[in-house]
């Protein structure tokens, strides 16, 4: 029944509050009615009792009835009402009793019929119960019976599937499918076995299921160790193929080379070359999968699949990883011994090594949660650490050079073989860096043997070459470029250096072509230590060998040999600034300074000590010549002609200017002329300086006379002249030599000048000796002797006093000596006369 709220109307409400307006109780009786709908139905009556807006309602008229003190007027009012009502219900049940009765009669006569149904269903069913409990019993046992065929056939199937499924899994085992086995087992031990569990059958098998899975995982253990015993066999034919196609590769790249020279800094497996490889060719290598080798994986593949499966792949790991540790140590011999005739074993050896590395990097590709790429680096390391530790006690044996190289070349191809396939070549590199090292010192011990044979035979004299073929094979050889246009040279021809000089020459060339062709096999590991080794290997062979000899050899007392030895040094120094030049231009990569070779400034320092020793020399021959001179300072005689003594060494000098000095550059013979003459007019001084108590006139005459005699030729050696023909007291050079270069320069292509460095190049520098010119600048060294001697001889010595003239005629005088000598003559001769002689011994500079 649906309830109805009355809601209080503003009327209302403003009736309420109007207290005094009206009488108190017909106001709240008509607010009580208007609550109460006393106008309405007593069925919407009742409905509006319900509720709380019922109560929200009356709440305002009770509360005005206790603020007025009404509340008897409230309470007797709703009496009222209620009297009123009930009143109103009784009429309304009287109005409708009949209807009520008449209803109530049919409702008991329904119930009657209703009874009596019953009754009659009842019998109906009980007898229904009793004839059809027999048909139940029947069908009971029927369906029974029928239940248990079903089940029978049921698990009669069920056992001969299992059977079948177990049956199956073996014949598998014995086909080799075992991850199909492997999963058939692991479907009939989770599935079908649980249907059949309550047979004795199903037991036998279940216990059978880790004894089936044992079986699978020796079987494929088994295959694993045959197929790794074959894969054995073939690595190093492997490793042979990766070599060949490596060396393509190197053929290929050193083609784009040679067109590009700019590639020359980048090597093979260097990302330019890598990028050009691919662009060039988009065919992929593989070296297990080729025209000549297959080998085939899936045994390994297979292995990790089923330990896989059965949850034990970190126990296969393991065992992987110490089989191949076994294996490599099979595959690597506890020593290795190859000769300079034969390096076959050393050829093998990396063979397998390649062929080794590269299957275990496909076994990485193919299963990296079993051989992840650090095992594999990390066995790789131990290999290229034992491969060092066989090859290091072999090369102290070799004798060739050339095998050092060969050995080079294959570890080069295997260094390359094995970057390419992403293996790290750190060890290997820093290995090959020692053997380059080695290589290096086998070079300079067979350049230190032949340049000590060479400096030995050297007859230190310049060549004359009599051959326009030998010419310019020595020329070509050697850092030297004539002052002659070449087609204008005639023979014989002398050269300023000795045969020593272009016989080294090619020694050198060669050293640094085998050194760069040793250098060919390095990959980009340490760029420029290369280039740092070969300016070290360089230096020490020019200093340490040439340069040492050379200097050595400054010791002898020939003065031609030194003077000879003086020019060598000064060509040598022209070839180390050449090579300095030819390592800088010619460098694999990008240097960050400059190579400067030390051997530069040792020359340079060698060459003056040469100077010097030449200087002490003929010093010190002077001064021999000095010794024998005897004056007799208080003769009353003339000489007419020179002393003897002076007359030897001016033969003396006479040959060392013609003969001995005539081939070195201007500049030294200059310095040399003044050392000498300057150390002669000193050494004349100081004979007359300490020539006693008195020096008579006829003395002094003579003396002047000595002075003259070196001044004149003195003089005349500044005079402009043609060279002397020397030719004769020349050695000629015979087309043996040029055998001898022949045989030296192992590397024609590179080892003249016309191929290495153009005609211009700045290290090529002509013949320094310079032109003959008018020089009279020598007897500057003769001006003090000079001075003292006229200063002596003049008849007013008196004049010295005047400034004037003595700044003029006698600066270069030393006061004090000009008044010893001038006491000295006119000194009074002793009494009685007596003939006084005075034998002066002059210094010995040695």
């Amino acid at each position: 029944m649906a309830t109805s709220t009355t809601t209080l109307s503003p009327t209302a409400s403003a009736s309420i509050t109007a207290v005094g307006s009206e009488d108190p109780s017909d106001v709240m009786m008509n607010h009580l009615q208007e609550v109460l709908l006393l106008n309405s139905d007593p069925v919407s009556l009742l409905n509006s009792f319900e509720g709380d807006d019922f109560l929200e309602q009356l709440a305002p008229v009770v509360e005005d009835a206790l603020n007025s003190q009404a509340v008897d007027l409230l309470v007797e009012r709703l009496a009222t009402i209620t009297a009123q009502k009930e009143t109103e219900v009784q009429e309304l049940c009287n109005s409708n009793q009949q209807e009520y009765t008449r209803a109530v009669q049919q409702l008991a006569r329904v119930k009657q019929n209703s009874e009596q149904m019953r009754s009659s269903v009842l019998g109906i069913n009980q007898s229904i119960q009793q004839s059809g409990r027999a048909l139940n019993k029947m069908l009971k046992d029927s369906q029974g019976a029928r239940s248990n065929i079903d089940d029978a056939t049921a698990a009669l199937r069920q056992c001969l599937k299992v059977l079948h499924m177990t049956n199956q899994v073996y014949e598998m085992i014995e086909q080799k499918k075992y991850f199909q086995a492997l999963k058939s087992l692991d479907d009939l031990q989770k599935n079908h076995l649980q249907e059949v569990a309550q047979f004795e059958f199903a037991q036998r098998i279940r216990h059978s299921v880790p004894v089936m899975k044992d079986t699978i995982k020796e079987d494929v253990h088994t295959d694993l160790s045959v197929w790794l015993q074959s894969v054995q066999e073939v690595v190093p034919q492997i490793g042979m193929i990766a070599f060949s196609a490596t060396e393509v590769r190197r053929r290929k790249w050193k083609a784009k080379v040679d067109k590009d020279p700019q590639l020359r800094f980048y090597k093979l497996n260097s990302a330019v070359e890598l990028a050009m490889e691919q662009d060039d060719d988009d065919e992929h290598f593989d070296p297990l999968d080729n025209a000549h080798i297959k080998v085939d994986l899936t045994p390994f593949y297979d292995c990790v699949l089923i330990y896989t499966a059965l949850g034990s792949l970190d126990e296969f790991r393991e065992q992987y990883a110490y089989g191949r540790v076994q294996d490599k140590d099979q595959l690597l011999p506890k020593s290795i011994a190859f000769t300079d005739d034969d390096i076959s074993p050393l050829e093998n050896l990396l063979h397998s090594a390649c062929g080794f590395a590269i299957v275990e990097r496909a076994t990485v590709r193919m299963a990296y949660k079993v051989r992840t790429a650090e095992s594999v680096d990390a066995l790789w390391e131990l290999m290229c650490q034992r491969i060092a530790d066989l090859i290091d006690p072999v090369l102290p044996t070799l004798q060739n050079p050339e095998t050092l190289l060969r050995v080079r070349t294959l570890l080069g191809l295997f260094i390359q073989t094995m970057e390419s396939f992403e293996f790290s070549v750190v060890r290997l590199h820093s290995f090959m860096l020692s053997l380059f090292g080695k290589y290096s010192d086998f070079l300079k011990e067979r350049f230190a043997q032949e340049f000590s044979q060479s400096v030995m035979e050297d007859d230190y004299m310049p060549m004359v070459i009599n051959q326009r073929e030998l010419w310019e094979q020595v020329v070509n050889i050697s850092w030297y470029q004539a002052d002659v246009d070449p087609d204008k040279v005639t023979f014989p021809c002398v050269l300023p250096f000795s045969q020593v000089y272009p016989l080294s020459c090619a020694e050198l060339r060669n050293f640094v072509n085998q050194h760069y062709n040793f250098a060919d096999e390095f990959t980009e590991q340490n760029p420029g230590q290369i280039e740092s080794r070969l300016r070290t290997s360089v230096d020490e062979l020019l200093v340490d060998v040439v340069c040492a000899i050379l200097i050595k050899r400054l010791k002898s007392s020939n003065r031609e040999e030194i003077v000879q030895i003086f020019i060598n040094l000064e060509y040598f120094e022209i070839a180390a600034s050449a090579i300095e030049h030819t390592l800088n231009e010619t460098a694999t990569v990008h240097l960050a300074e400059p190579i400067k070779l030390r051997a530069v400034t040792e020359f340079a320092q060698a060459r003056k000590n040469a100077e010097q020793r030449i200087f002490e020399l003929i010093n010190s021959k002077i001064d021999d010549f000095l010794e024998i001179a005897e004056y007799d300072w208080e003769t009353t005689v003339e000489n007419s002609a020179p002393s003897s003594y002076l007359v030897d060494m001016v033969r003396f000098l006479e040959t060392l200017v013609n003969q001995t000095l005539v081939h070195l550059p201007k500049s030294i013979t200059s310095f040399l002329y003044f050392d000498a003459f300057d150390h002669l007019a000193t050494s004349m001084l100081d004979l007359i300086l300490h020539a006693g108590r008195r020096i008579s006139k006829p003395a002094l005459h003579n003396f002047n006379r000595d002075v003259h005699y070196v001044e004149s030729f003195v003089y005349e050696l500044g005079q402009p002249k043609s060279k002397p023909s020397s030719s004769a007291a020349l050695t000629t050079v015979t087309a043996s030599l040029g055998n001898r270069l022949t045989s030296r320069s192992r590397n024609p292509s590179v080892t003249s000048n016309a191929s290495s460095n153009p005609p211009e190049d700045p290290v090529l520098v002509r013949h320094r000796s310079g032109d003959d010119t008018d020089d009279n600048s020598l007897l500057t060294t003769f001006t003090e002797l000079r001075q003292t001697i006229d200063l002596l001889m003049s008849p007013n010595i008196e004049e010295y006093n005047n400034t004037e003239v003595r700044m003029r005629k006698y600066g270069r005088v030393n006061p004090q000596n000009a008044i010893a000598l001038v006491e000295k003559l006119h000194a009074a001769p002793i009494a009685p006369p007596s003939r006084s002689r005075m034998l002066y011994r002059g210094r010995n500079n040695n």
